[in-house]
């Protein structure tokens, strides 16, 4: 009996010790409070900012929507040059490109920064709809650039109506969605100019 007590404490009291003795292995367990939370709750804890994520996606999507309106609105300035007829037409493209060239650059820049390589989307949903920027179709600048005279600057006129129109349409879903200053104010200001631009155009 006494043999059998002394060999029951000791398993007793080693079971003791080791319940006492700090785990290596993860536990389910929550920590104490005033200890720091275990590696995996930190990464989890840094997977919180993914709306900043998708706020940055929405910055870039409008960013390389309106690059690339912005590249043909100078595209087609450029044409007016040579081809339009009208004098009015001529010194309005050449208005227009002096305005919208720092636009492409400030765009340009942003892209290659890395906010602007940021993303919560997959490349595909980045995308976005070439419709919503007013963009004309490959076919469609082919189409304008064959033309001159009085055909070419009404053409022309349709063409810049519809990239104006689709800049104010993205500028005022970055207002609504978008979060990166620069992008905003861009925004802000191409919003501000929509109206006097297309008054503008509609006098030609």
């Amino acid at each position: 009996m006494r043999r059998s007590t002394i060999i029951g404490a000791v398993l007793a009291g080693g079971l003791a010790l080791a319940g006492c003795t700090p785990s290596e292995e993860p536990s389910d367990q929550p920590p104490a409070p005033g200890t720091p939370p275990p590696a995996t709750a930190q990464q989890h804890t840094g997977q919180g900012h993914a709306t900043t994520g998708e706020h940055t996606a929405t910055d870039r999507e409008f960013a390389q929507q309106l690059l690339a309106n912005r590249q043909q609105v100078v595209k087609l300035a450029e044409l007016a040059g040579t081809s339009a007829q009208s004098a009015e037409v001529k010194t309005l493209a050449a208005e227009f490109k002096q305005a919208v060239q720092p636009q492409v650059d400030q765009l340009t820049a942003f892209l290659n920064s890395a906010a602007g390589q940021q993303s919560g989307s997959s490349p595909e949903d980045e995308a976005g709809d070439s419709a919503d920027a007013g963009l004309q179709t490959d076919q469609q600048l082919q189409q304008i650039s064959k033309l001159s005279g009085a055909q070419f600057d009404q053409q022309w006129k349709q063409a810049m109506l519809s990239l104006q129109q689709g800049a104010g349409k993205l500028a005022r879903t970055e207002q609504e969605e978008g979060s990166a200053q620069q992008m905003r104010k861009l925004a802000e200001e191409l919003v501000a100019e929509e109206q006097q631009t297309a008054t503008k155009l509609n006098a030609l």
